[in-house]
């Protein structure tokens, strides 16, 4: 079959590879749709865990075509999402529960095949049922479980005012994701107007141009900021938007090399609670149950479905503007 391959560092390109087969844990899993996320750039580029070469796509959907002898309830024909995440299960993370933290943590799409091919390989244990879900917005399954794993870890209160950095489709996520837990007064912040736009069609409070945004422009301050772009410049000014007793939520991925300052004394003083949120936590069930309730709303975060070819381009020259999520669709 023909799959996109990051051969090595910075090289991604369409390769012959063989089929693969199920072992005897494991389902063959006919991919429908897979979303491209940042951290398949980061994957290319050797900027997170990785092993070269490797198939990439962890944000993964389709249908169990063939199993191995020993799966059990798994059926062959379900229609499922796949959770990339694989923990060891005996370090002191796997132990205490928290599979994101595991110190030997592997994943698809990273240092095991993934989904950006016409099939792949999976353990058992990693494919949940989507039900009817389309395919395109069952792909969303991993994000918005990254998203819901942030929300538990924030311990987030029904009532709560909420500003979030960034209306791409992570921060839409997160947005649409604290709407489900209660929290319906969520202010949007970004730099394009097109994303300021649809965050006020999916319900935000408010959504306001980043540059040159100060504080006092938004009121007296939020129970809850949350980062979702990844820049440390914007990360590092979230204590300024806190009220006190805020929870502050490091959810973007910043350039492990990033560095911000902050005041201790500012962080004491202030009772302000530092949560960072990293990957998915054994949750996409809720995930897909959240995606349920939404319904069209999480359709609005798929801009772009387009052939494996394209999918590759991408990789190399991504679109800067005007875009949300990006996925592989096997049928484009």
């Amino acid at each position: 079959m023909e799959a996109l391959v990051f051969r090595e560092q910075g090289i991604a390109r369409i390769e012959r590879i063989p089929d693969p087969e199920p072992q005897a844990d494991q389902v063959l899993v006919k991919v429908a749709a897979t979303g491209v996320c940042h951290t398949d750039l980061d994957i290319l580029h050797g900027r997170y865990l990785c092993a070269y070469p490797v198939v990439p796509g962890h944000e993964i959907a389709g249908t169990v075509v063939a199993k191995g002898a020993s799966v059990q309830g798994v059926a062959v024909g379900a229609r499922v999402a796949v959770d990339p995440l694989i923990p060891c299960g005996h370090c002191r993370a796997c132990l205490a529960k928290r599979p994101s933290l595991c110190a030997n943590l592997k994943g698809y799409g990273a240092t095991t095949n993934g989904g950006f091919a016409p099939y792949m390989t999976v353990a058992a244990a990693n494919v949940h049922s989507v039900g009817d879900l389309p395919f395109h917005v069952a792909a969303l399954a991993e994000p918005f479980a990254c998203v819901m794993h942030g929300i538990a870890r924030a311990r987030v209160r029904p009532g709560m005012r909420v500003l979030v950095f960034g209306a791409g489709p992570i921060g839409l996520m997160m947005m649409l994701g604290l709407q489900t837990r209660g929290v319906g007064d969520v202010t949007m912040v970004d730099l394009e107007s097109s994303r300021c736009q649809r965050a006020l069609e999916l319900g935000a409070a408010a959504a306001v141009d980043g540059r040159d945004l100060q504080p006092e422009a938004l009121g007296d301050g939020f129970d809850m900021v949350v980062d979702c772009t990844g820049v440390a410049e914007v990360a590092g000014r979230m204590p300024a938007f806190a009220r006190d007793g805020a929870t502050i939520l490091f959810f973007g991925v910043c350039a492990p090399s990033a560095r911000i300052a902050l005041s201790p004394y500012e962080v004491f003083r202030r009772e302000l609670v530092l949560i960072g949120s990293h990957a998915v936590s054994d949750n996409l069930p809720d995930s897909i149950a959240v995606l349920e309730k939404l319904g069209p709303k999480a359709e609005a975060l798929v801009s772009h479905r387009l052939p494996l070819e394209e999918i590759a381009r991408q990789m190399i020259s991504p679109l800067k503007t005007g875009t949300m999520k990006i996925q592989y669709d096997a049928a484009a």
